[in-house]
């Protein structure tokens, strides 16, 4: 996307995420609306999900090569992805703080500026405690509402 301006535009948003261990695969999926902007070298998506203990403001942020995934309010997260790297983080609830290790094998961005929605594609495996959670399938579509 890139665009040079800062100005936030609303978007609705598609988070799918499919995880795959030892066979077994199981999909989850959110729907949302959120913002977008952009700031420096970066695209930013921000919204908020809700679990049993209440608000979570996830912010995304990425560029060409990289995203980071952060959650604040009743879990707090911070996952970072890089190509074909592995990438330490952590996953914090009320029951404590867990080490996590991503190894990102592919990441896709587009942008369909005609459109004026985007993709964010992220496969990774994911290990927490160094205990393997399985391989992740994460898709976050977004698009900028009229």
């Amino acid at each position: 996307m890139n665009r040079t301006d800062s100005e936030k535009k609303n978007v609705k948003i598609t988070v799918k995420t499919t995880i795959t261990n030892d066979g077994d695969s199981e999909t989850f999926e959110l729907k949302t609306s959120g913002v977008l902007h952009s700031k420096a070298s970066a695209d930013y998506l921000q919204y908020e999900e809700h679990d049993e203990n209440g608000k979570i403001q996830t912010l995304v942020k990425f560029n060409d090569t990289d995203v980071m995934l952060k959650r604040s309010g009743s879990v707090k997260m911070k996952q970072n992805f890089h190509e074909a790297e592995t990438t330490n983080g952590y996953y914090e609830s009320m029951y404590g703080r867990l080490l996590m290790e991503t190894n990102t094998q592919k990441i896709v961005r587009e942008w369909d500026s005609v459109q004026r929605e985007g993709l964010i594609r992220l496969l990774y495996r994911l290990n927490m405690q160094g205990n393997s959670l399985g391989t992740y399938l994460m898709e976050i579509t977004y698009r900028e509402e009229a």
